[in-house]
């Protein structure tokens, strides 16, 4: 299996939110999908953001956003929120994450980026938890999402 890691453009969109529709880890959202397809779409046209995605054989078969806007945190350090990692059900377990996780890295630390933090929905299987437990991440605060419709 030859998999290709490459920046999503444009063009990727529709097959990438498909994805992102069909990933349970990402609903965290009782009401709603797992984002506007307009908020996603901003994702990719993002300049502030770094959206990579893995192919295999031209079939998207995963995908990872960090964006390195973070507004919330102190400037004098750089920080970027990996916001999304994901792999279809049947490509997982075949070392994909963790190529699009290196080569997400080496972009962000080309960018100035020297720290890292990510949301991981605590509710599934606990594959993304595990994932970023493996590549040295810890655990922070718990935190209850809640949403409703106005």
């Amino acid at each position: 299996m030859e998999v290709k890691i490459r920046r999503a453009e444009v063009e990727d969109f529709d097959a990438l939110y498909e994805l992102g529709c069909q990933t349970p880890e990402f609903k965290v959202s009782s009401s709603n999908e797992f984002m506007e397809r307009d908020e996603f779409l901003a994702a990719i046209e993002n300049s502030n953001g770094t959206l990579l995605l893995a192919e295999e054989d031209g079939e998207i078969v995963g995908f990872i956003y960090a964006n390195r806007q973070d507004l919330e945190q102190a400037h004098r350090v750089k920080w970027a929120c990996i916001v999304y990692v994901v792999i279809k059900p049947e490509f997982r377990k075949m070392g994909i994450a963790q190529k699009l996780y290196d080569a997400c890295v080496a972009e962000l630390k080309n960018h100035g980026i020297s720290n890292l933090y990510v949301w991981a929905n605590s509710e599934t299987d606990g594959g993304v938890v595990g994932f970023m437990n493996k590549n040295g991440f810890s655990a922070g605060h718990k935190y209850l999402w809640m949403d409703k419709k106005i």
